[in-house]
C-alpha cells in the first residue's frame, strides 16, 4: 500500500492537494476550520467526485451539568460541541451521509487518556529539569482527575465516514 497512500502534513486551513484525493481525514482538529462544517468545507475543496471524507469529532454523551464540566471536556461553552444526534443531523444538514461511525465507549476513551499520561510521566523521568517539566507535572495531575470527572461521562468521540449527498 505504501505506493498508494501519501500522507501531507502542512497548514491544514489553508491547504489545498494540487490533485483530487480518494479520502480527506480530520481527526480531533476541527478547530482549523471554526468547526465541524468548516472543516468538511477545508476538506472537500480538495475531494474528488464520489471521494469520501473522515471526521473525527467530540460530542456530549450527556448534558454537562455545569461550566466547570464544559470546561473539563475542552470546551469553551456547552454550544462548542452537539450531541450524537444533533452532529448527524448538522452534517447532513450541510449536505452529506454519514455512512460509518465508530464511536468511542468509556474504555476505549480512558486508554486513550492513559497512554497519554504514561507518555507525560515518561518525559517527565526523563526530563526533569527541563522548562516545560513543570507544567507537564501539573497536566499529569489535573488531567485523570477531569478525565474521571467529566470526560469520561460527558463527552464522546468518534470517526465519521461521509459521502457528499
Amino acid at each position: 500500500m505504501a505506493d498508494r497512500v501519501r500522507f501531507v502534513h502542512d497548514e491544514a486551513a489553508g491547504y489545498r492537494h494540487p490533485d483530487p484525493v480518494d479520502v480527506a481525514a480530520c481527526l480531533g482538529a476541527s478547530w482549523i476550520g471554526g468547526g465541524v462544517v468548516g472543516t468538511i468545507d477545508i476538506l472537500a475543496r480538495t475531494l474528488r467526485a464520489g471521494g469520501m471524507l473522515l471526521i473525527g469529532e467530540p460530542y456530549w454523551r450527556r448534558e454537562p451539568p455545569d461550566q466547570e464540566t464544559v470546561a473539563g471536556c475542552h470546551a469553551t461553552v456547552r454550544d462548542d460541541f452537539d450531541d450524537l444526534p444533533g452532529l448527524v443531523r448538522r452534517v447532513q444538514a450541510h449536505g452529506w451521509d454519514v455512512v460509518e461511525m465508530v464511536l468511542a465507549d468509556q474504555d476505549s476513551w480512558d486508554r486513550y487518556a492513559a497512554a497519554h499520561w504514561l507518555t507525560l510521566r515518561r518525559w517527565l523521568d526523563a526530563h526533569p529539569d527541563d522548562d516545560l517539566a513543570e507544567r507537564f507535572r501539573q497536566e499529569l495531575t489535573e488531567d485523570p482527575v477531569r478525565h474521571v470527572r467529566h470526560r469520561r461521562e460527558y463527552l464522546g468521540w468518534g470517526v465519521f465516514a461521509l459521502l457528499r449527498r
